[in-house]
């Protein structure tokens, strides 16, 4: 507190910029009783509560109704555009690190200035403006690799997408990319809380809280928060450096409807003829058919690819897991076995499979 001021309507406390109306005049002293003292209870500060109060101000439908909603949205600009130039080579760990504490700082003063949300700092307050604005750079990250990962296995789709195909292609050089980015901004974090207002603040577990797309690049590029998209087993587990995947299935948006075979019989039953027109190879039309792709590059430089073409039949063994349809081998033993085992991480299966046959555990219904 900086000074005291009075006027004709009161007298009034000078905290920086900020009125408040001083009323300690109207405190009352009592004699304290034993009465009194048996029925007292200790007065407790809850930090969990109080950290859910003050995270409704920092969601972005607050923020952009709040005092601080301009320099928000230019920090969100400036933020996007650090992000892309870490995942297109041209800003570092560091500078990332050292851009992520500076943004975070100019929007920390402009609270400050504007008294957002309270004009009174407290603990619990501050930490969870950091805990929110870290957060939201994780799912910046997060989004920016998904997206670009996508952007690029789209070349690998055949014909046009409809509702009876689904796909997914994964490049595991977004995820260590997406982990640096993580890491940099971890570091940042670490810097800031140096600082004793934000004593006491601790990294959520976005995993535990079933917050894909907060988590990893494995948790937000098969964000199981939708039945279709349960492409990853675990999402903890680290691919092999190299390693890329493809996976799409055939479907025609008129749902045409396609006969497995035709048996002729004669007037007392009996098979005269069989036409088998199961296919044998894929067809992006025919929702009965997949194809999928797997690579990596050893450590000489030499790239290794398998693929196979494989069946639905609309039960529940739709549902295949890829080392069941790819596996390396005549490679580097070492590498086909690592490549191997992430293989057993990953599964397919057909459009809308989850909503026919649903799955008991394993699925969260978090964002």
């Amino acid at each position: 507190m900086t000074s005291v001021q009075n006027d004709p309507g009161g007298k009034y406390i000078q905290y920086r910029k900020f009125q408040f109306l001083d009323i300690s005049d109207q405190l009352v002293r009592t004699e304290l009783t034993q009465e009194h003292q048996d029925k007292m209870v200790p007065v407790t500060n809850d930090p969990e509560k109080s950290r859910q109060f003050f995270a409704r101000f920092y969601s972005d439908i607050a923020l952009s109704r709040s005092p601080v909603a301009d320099t928000k949205a230019q920090i969100d600009q400036e933020s996007q555009a650090v992000i892309e130039g870490f995942f297109d080579g041209k800003v570092s760990e560091e500078t990332l690190s050292e851009t992520f504490q500076d943004l975070f700082t100019r929007f920390s003063t402009a609270c400050k200035e504007a008294g957002y949300p309270m004009p009174l700092e407290t603990r619990e307050g501050n930490q969870v403006m950091l805990d929110s604005f870290y957060s939201e750079f994780r799912r910046k990250i997060l989004d920016e690799a998904v997206r670009r990962n996508d952007q690029e296995g789209q070349q690998y789709v055949t014909g046009d997408m409809n509702a009876q195909r689904n796909w997914k292609y994964y490049n595991a050089d977004y995820y260590y990319q997406s982990e640096k980015a993580l890491s940099a901004i971890t570091d940042g974090v670490n810097e800031l809380i140096k600082d004793r207002a934000y004593s006491g603040f601790t990294f959520r577990d976005y995993a535990a809280e079933g917050l894909n797309l907060y988590d990893n690049f494995n948790s937000a590029v098969s964000n199981n928060i939708s039945f279709d998209e349960q492409f990853i087993l675990d999402s903890k587990k680290a691919p092999p450096e190299g390693f890329r995947w493809f996976y799409q299935s055939g479907g025609d948006s008129g749902r045409v409807i396609q006969a497995n075979g035709l048996i002729v019989t004669d007037a007392n039953g009996n098979v005269e003829e069989y036409y088998d027109y199961r296919p044998t190879q894929f067809d992006p039309k025919d929702f009965r058919t997949a194809t999928t792709w797997a690579s990596y590059r050893d450590d000489k430089g030499t790239e290794h690819f398998i693929s196979t073409d494989f069946f639905y039949n609309g039960t529940k063994s739709d549902l295949r897991n890829l080392s069941a349809l790819l596996n390396f081998t005549g490679g580097n033993k070492a590498q086909d076995a690592a490549m191997n085992d992430f293989l057993k991480n990953l599964q397919v299966y057909s459009q809308g499979y989850f909503s026919r046959f649903p799955q008991g555990g394993g699925v969260s219904l978090h964002a």
